[in-house]
């Protein structure tokens, strides 16, 4: 192994010079002490920025007249100088706003044969500059939280301001839906009215015709068809006048003149898809409302049972009293019940909300929710059940105050 010859001149160190150099490098504040009271006789740079006084005005003052606890201070070193052992105390010092804990490290410092030069200080500051991480790392956390916390609020206001876009689109065109649909009521009535004028022209010649003379009985045969037709034209025009003109109050009218009038009003779509419609009603049982409006709720559940039915399926309408079980009043239940195939878990509590519609283009979303409307104004209620699997079908419930005695 290679070794580098060193002369004794070489080797010989001036320890004082470097345990000073040491010292004045040291990152920690320290500090020399000498003599019965302890005065200051030496302080590093750091020692100066931690007290904030300069080496001048340091150098001679009694250690224990700057640091927080005096008496427990000069104690200690005492004890340091007596017994010849390092030692460390904490105190605490609570002038400013922050508390600051102030670390002592002491150790005797010895010359030749023993002989006490004096005592090394180190100090720390902890308390303050921990304080002041933790006050930042605190700050820090709360504007991370505020942060998410604005996000989270911009991205629900976003949701809401897009979901009040949509709903106003949406109310705009059924605005402009429902005038459609009243300008289409208003002309079918005024054209209802036009044909009835003429139509009970044709069908006085008709019954004049048929009482006139001798009549072959092929061309009576054919004047009693045409009579028959003629009455069912007028009866269409009726109703559609009867859909158009409402009366301003409510009236009482029997259960079985309006399920009969949804069915007649019905009748060509029932015959030609051939539902069986079985109706079953108290003849005497009335119903205090408005007939026209509860007429297109009833065709309307009678239309969509149909559209669910197909050929050959069942329809049943059926009115009749109940008790309401909170307060045991009487009240008129109608149903509207098919065999049809029925409405899944997951629809059946969307078919009430506006707009929602399982016919693609042909529906606009509006039927079930107006039927709905409609039924509350009434003071009742609507409901549906419905099933897919055997026996499928589904049953529209409504319910409505009886009328007093």
């Amino acid at each position: 192994m290679a070794t580098e010859q060193v002369d004794d001149d070489a080797q010989e160190v001036d320890l004082p010079m470097l345990c000073r150099a040491v010292a004045d490098a040291s990152p920690m504040p320290m500090a020399g002490l000498g003599g019965s009271l302890h005065t200051l006789r030496y302080v590093n740079l750091v020692f100066c920025l931690l007290t904030g006084k300069s080496k001048d005005e340091l150098i001679g003052t009694a250690f224990c007249d700057i640091t927080p606890s005096p008496n427990e201070c000069m104690s200690l070193l005492n004890r340091v100088v007596k017994t010849g052992l390092a030692d460390s105390h904490t105190a605490h010092e609570h002038s400013g706003i922050h508390r600051l804990d102030w670390s002592y490290a002491m150790w005797p410092l010895f010359g030749a044969e023993h002989r006490h030069l004096g005592i090394m200080v180190q100090v720390t500051e902890a308390a303050k500059i921990h304080d002041d991480a933790v006050a930042m790392n605190q700050a820090l956390l709360l504007g991370s939280v505020r942060q998410h916390e604005l996000t989270e609020a911009a991205d629900l206001l976003n949701v809401q301001l897009q979901a009040a876009i949509i709903l106003a689109k949406k109310a705009e065109e059924a605005l402009i839906c429902s005038e459609k649909l009243a300008a289409a009521g208003r002309m079918a009535a005024v054209l209802a009215h036009e044909i009835n004028n003429p139509l009970d022209a044709v069908m006085n010649l008709l019954f004049l015709a048929q009482t006139t003379g001798e009549i072959p009985s092929a061309i009576r045969r054919y004047l009693e068809i045409a009579d028959g037709e003629l009455k069912r034209v007028a009866h269409i025009t009726r109703q559609t006048l009867g859909f158009y003109r409402e009366s301003p109050e409510p009236t009482t009218f029997l259960a079985l003149t309006l399920l009969n009038s949804v069915i007649d009003l019905l009748q060509a779509k029932r015959v030609s898809t051939q539902v069986i419609v079985k109706k079953q009603c108290d003849d005497l049982l009335q119903i205090t409302a408005f007939f026209g409006e509860l007429r297109q709720v009833i065709s309307n559940l009678m239309l969509n049972s149909l559209d669910a039915v197909g050929e050959g399926g069942r329809i049943t309408l059926r009115a009749s009293t109940s008790r309401n079980p909170l307060d045991g009043g009487s009240r008129i239940r109608i149903t509207i019940a098919d065999d049809g195939h029925g409405i899944d878990a997951a629809t059946l509590p969307k078919i009430f909300e506006p707009f929602f519609t399982t016919k693609g283009s042909t529906g606009n979303g509006l039927g079930l929710w107006v039927c709905k409307q409609i039924i509350e104004k009434h003071g009742g209620s609507i409901r549906a059940r419905s099933r897919t699997c055997e026996p499928h079908g589904t049953t529209f419930s409504i319910v409505l105050p009886s009328p007093g005695p």
